[in-house]
C-alpha cells in the first residue's frame, strides 16, 4: 500500500465493523488456523480461541494510535493465537497473514472496502469441495489379494489425491 497515515488515527464505527469482518474472513482462510479449528487441536473451544484471536487483532488496530510506529505486536498476537490452538506456522504464512491484515487495515482507513467485499463473495462461494484425483494406479488388482485389508486400503488411498478447493 502506498499511502499510509502519518499521525494519530481513530477508526470510525463503519471502519471497525468492516475491519472486524475482514480480519475474521482472512483468519478463517489461514490454513494453519483453519486446520487447528476444524480438527480441534486447541480443544473443544478451538472455535472460541480463533474468535478471540480475531478480537485481539481488532483491539490491536483500535488501540493503535500511530500507524507509523511499527507492527511487531500484530505478529505476536497471531502467533499467540496459534499457540492457543497448539499450532505452529513455520511456513512463512504468519508473516504473509500479518502483511495481509496490515493492508486490510490501511485500506479500511481509506474507506476502501473492496478486499472485504471480495472476501465476502469468495467466502460464500467457497464451501469445502473434495475432488478425487487419480494417478491411474487405482485399478482393482484381483490377482494380488492381500491378507491384510488395512494394507490394501492404504495402498488404494496412496493412489488418490484429495484436493480442497
Amino acid at each position: 500500500m502506498d499511502s499510509r497515515p502519518s499521525g494519530p488515527v481513530v477508526l470510525t464505527v463503519e471502519e471497525k465493523a468492516v475491519l472486524n469482518e475482514g480480519i475474521g474472513l482472512i483468519l478463517s482462510r489461514w490454513t494453519a488456523m483453519r486446520a487447528a479449528v476444524d480438527n480441534g487441536w486447541g480443544g473443544r473451544d478451538s472455535h472460541l480461541k480463533a474468535e478471540r484471536t480475531v478480537s485481539n487483532v481488532l483491539d490491536y488496530f483500535i488501540r493503535l494510535k500511530d500507524p507509523t510506529m511499527g507492527f511487531d505486536g500484530l505478529a505476536d498476537i497471531l502467533e499467540n493465537g496459534l499457540n492457543e490452538l497448539n499450532t505452529l506456522a513455520d511456513d512463512g504464512s504468519l508473516e504473509e497473514v500479518t502483511e495481509t491484515l496490515l493492508d486490510l487495515y490501511y485500506e479500511c482507513l481509506e474507506g476502501n472496502y473492496q478486499r472485504v467485499e471480495q472476501l465476502r463473495v469468495t467466502s460464500s462461494q467457497t464451501s469445502a469441495k473434495v475432488v478425487k484425483v487419480s494417478n491411474g494406479n487405482d485399478e482393482d488388482e484381483d490377482d494380488e489379494e492381500s491378507d491384510d485389508e488395512d494394507d490394501d486400503e492404504d495402498t488404494k488411498m496412496s493412489n488418490v489425491l484429495y484436493v480442497l478447493l
